[in-house]
């Protein structure tokens, strides 16, 4: 991973910034956690209810069934198309009409055993009128019911075989353990996925602290638009969306152009409301999703995500430009590698944590070792050798005690520094304080953005206005947008029908009166200084 360094203009203030493939990226774009200043998550979008459509797409059946004898109570319209008979005729049919006795036992154990979480897939052969018919099928048991989707069975190439499929992953997996960082990690498994899957494009995404969307790896056809470094605002992968891939391992959209299936009957008869499809990979895409893979020029896509710590942590995205799909076996692998990334990538993020811990472990254990063998804890934590301002990355610091301001390095005046605390007072902020746009949060900073537009305050005494005080200043960042984010979504006069951004050209952004942002490992060490502080004070007044 290459370093960009922000020169700051600062003496004694260097940050550096690590970026993937920053060669394609402004030298002072932003990294992942800079504080934008707009919230892009759409409340509207966010709020819509996706699971509850009661449409499904064509490349597959789904049928709904009650719980005791698996009799069939709801269906997709496109029962016929699979099955050869209208969906009349195969409501309020038992399962057993069509399943062999075995499978049939099958099927009514794995729904007594299974967890509705795992998603197990079934082999399942329908007789119709003496006519085979043979599915993978999903089954998801509710608690009032069963959801079963059906997909047809296709022959597999050998490359698509369990044994050709297992190879590619062991070779995956054996490339992404040699990798030395997110970043690599990122693009490694954009370039294999590429390979594996033949999409035209993979985008690998992750998420800011706002949901934005960053591409951090690509791998594309040289006709498909170059994404890397893009930033894509929350509200295109709204809450709604999100919440879904902790129910789906995928989203698959074999085309853009399909005609939605609709269940039949609408109301769901054991719930009498509409059937819950969150956990359908079938289930229908939203128009306003579709009108956005228009918008790309692409006709297919799937998206897999990329979970840590039980959280979202991004995407892999792909995109074809033809419709695509990519049979079953294949996407269980593609299930199965995301998982496998997310490991990957999680290893990495940890080992980095690790690595700035043991650094900042050695400053603070010689701070420390300064700290109590200086006359007052002030010089210790200012002057010496080893200083607060090379702990927390500071520009400048500052200790307000005793009714006296002592600094070091750039800092506002004391008399600013005086107003600063006052209003720390005022906010109560009584408690290890960061910011990383001091100037949006308090405006009267803003006459000294160029020292401070970054703080972190510890408090030593809040109620005597006691701090030690962190500096940094304002670094001009560029975020470059896949299109404008202001026009992400464009609402029509009726105030509920909503287009996306018909454009994706790269949009620049500034984000003015930031400082780089303070990482979790910052603020640790920051709290375990303020504990040592307290104990030194304590021991020089007893």
């Amino acid at each position: 991973m290459r370093q960009v360094i922000i020169n700051t203009q600062k003496e004694g203030f260097k940050a550096t910034v690590g970026l993937a493939h920053s060669d394609c990226m402004e030298k002072k774009a932003a990294p992942i956690n800079v504080t934008i200043d707009k919230n892009y998550d759409s409340e509207f979008c966010g709020s819509i209810p996706l699971h509850l459509v009661n449409l499904i797409q064509p490349h597959g059946m789904l049928l709904v069934v009650n719980k005791t004898e698996l009799r069939v109570v709801q269906a997709s319209t496109n029962v016929e198309t699979y099955l050869g008979i209208p969906v009349d005729d195969l409501l309020e049919q038992p399962l057993s009409d069509y399943l062999s006795a075995v499978q049939y036992a099958d099927i009514q154990s794995k729904i007594a055993s299974q967890n509705s979480q795992a998603k197990i897939p079934l082999t399942l052969t329908f007789t119709v009128q003496d006519t085979q018919r043979t599915f993978t099928a999903l089954v998801h048991p509710r608690e009032e019911y069963v959801l079963i989707e059906l997909e047809e069975s296709a022959p597999t190439s050998g490359e698509e075989s369990f044994l050709g499929l297992y190879q590619q992953i062991k070779y995956i997996t054996s490339l992404l353990k040699q990798v030395q960082s997110t970043a690599e990690a990122a693009q490694l498994s954009a370039d294999e996925m590429k390979k594996l899957t033949g999409f035209d494009r993979v985008l690998v995404y992750q998420f800011d602290p706002q949901w934005n969307g960053i591409v951090i790896g690509q791998a594309r056809e040289a006709d498909m638009t170059d994404y890397l470094g893009l930033r894509f605002p929350a509200s295109d992968v709204p809450k709604q969306a999100r919440d879904l891939y902790f129910s789906n391992p995928y989203r698959l959209i074999p085309t853009r152009d399909y005609v939605p299936v609709r269940l039949i009957p609408v109301i769901n008869p054991l719930t009498q409301r509409f059937t819950d499809l969150s956990d359908s990979n079938l289930r229908s895409v939203a128009s306003v999703h579709l009108e956005y893979l228009v918008n790309l020029n692409i006709k297919a896509s799937m998206s897999l995500p990329l979970i840590i710590d039980n959280k979202l942590w991004g995407l892999i995205s792909c995109h074809h430009k033809s419709p695509i799909k990519p049979s079953y076996e294949l996407r269980s692998a593609l299930e199965l590698l995301s998982g496998i990334v997310s490991v990957q990538i999680a290893s990495k993020e940890r080992e980095k944590a690790i690595l700035l811990h043991a650094q900042l472990r050695g400053v603070h254990a010689r701070l420390l070792e300064q700290l109590y063998t200086s006359p007052t804890f002030t010089d210790g934590l200012l002057y010496g050798n080893t200083n607060l301002q090379e702990l927390l990355n500071l520009s400048g610091a500052a200790v307000v005690f005793e009714g006296s301001i002592r600094t070091s390095g750039s800092t506002p005046t004391n008399q600013e520094i005086k107003e600063l605390v006052a209003w720390l007072r005022r906010n109560k902020k009584d408690k290890l304080f960061t910011t990383d746009t001091l100037p949006k949060d308090y405006g009267q900073s803003k006459n000294y953005k160029d020292l401070a537009s970054g703080l972190i305050a510890l408090p030593i005494n809040a109620e005597q206005g006691e701090y030690i005080l962190g500096f940094r200043p304002e670094v001009l960042q560029t975020v470059n947008w896949g299109g404008n984010p202001n026009n992400a979504i464009q609402m029509e006069p009726d105030g509920k029908t909503y287009h996306p951004r018909n454009s994706f050209a790269t949009y620049q952004e500034t984000v003015k009166h930031t400082s780089l942002p303070w990482l979790a490992e910052e603020t640790e060490a920051a709290e375990a200084l303020r504990s040592a502080v307290l104990e030194k004070i304590i021991k020089e007044r007893h």
